[in-house]
């Protein structure tokens, strides 16, 4: 879902004054993402797509003031997560704010959803991971197994963001789009029959206020915002002129 401005401007959601927020980014693509490749057969760092991807997710993010950046252990989301730190500790030079700021970082084991599907006794070689609807091919127990670590997951995520001393805080948190698809169904208190219903890309974004303090029901702003990596939101390929081939 795409907006006309930025998702992340302002402080408000709905017309609500929103100091509490989670932001769920994908990490960027890996060699794992090509439509040949399997996803989940190594940890796999960014490919240079990925790296463009993470930096243009960064840039977005340095309109905010992010606390502390939360990721998955695995290669991809941890240089995604230091992308989006060193931006944002870098704002003070690069003008978005006065001061230096320091952000907390984390890797959360409950957000490593490949290792989920690499012990998976069930075949997911044969369809690529970023194609609409691929949670439904997903056996029951596979999405049994998914659904209640996201559960843990989410609930760390509400404490990171339950600092009543804080004003105003800003959890970035970083993972494959397989978890972050079944920590929306979470915040929407949906169940696991609905992973399918979803749909996030790499380095895509998705905003989650809570106007009524982490106690309240979190409102997602914004799904699978891309709009910020223009021409990078997709695999790009050789455009073909004059009937040159490649």
């Amino acid at each position: 879902m795409q907006t006309p401005g930025s998702p992340i401007a302002g402080g408000k959601s709905g017309g609500r004054e929103t100091s509490k927020r989670i932001i769920l980014v994908c990490n960027g693509s890996t060699q794992g993402n090509t439509e040949d490749g399997f996803p989940f057969a190594s940890d796999q760092p960014l490919n240079m797509l990925g790296v463009i991807q993470s930096q243009k997710s960064a840039e977005l993010l340095l309109d905010l003031k992010v606390n502390s950046i939360i990721s998955s252990p695995k290669k991809a989301s941890v240089e995604t997560a230091v992308a989006i730190s060193m931006v944002q500790e870098a704002a003070d030079c690069l003008g978005a704010d006065c001061v230096p700021r320091y952000v907390e970082m984390k890797q959360m084991g409950d957000l490593d959803v490949e290792t989920i599907f690499k012990q998976s006794e069930m075949d997911i070689s044969n369809f690529p991971p970023f194609q609409p609807g691929w949670l439904n091919r997903v056996d029951d127990g596979l999405r049994t197994t998914l659904w209640d670590q996201s559960g843990k997951a989410w609930r760390s995520l509400l404490d990171a963001i339950s600092d009543e001393s804080r004003a105003e805080e800003v959890v970035v948190a970083v993972g494959h789009p397989a978890i972050h698809i079944a920590l929306m169904g979470h915040c929407l208190n949906l169940t696991k029959e609905w992973l399918g219903s979803f749909h996030l890309d790499a380095g895509s974004v998705t905003v989650v206020d809570f106007p009524d303090r982490p106690k309240g029901k979190g409102v997602i702003r914004c799904i699978n915002y891309t709009a910020h990596l223009g021409r990078w939101s997709i695999p790009i390929t050789r455009s073909t002129e004059d009937g040159e081939e490649f």
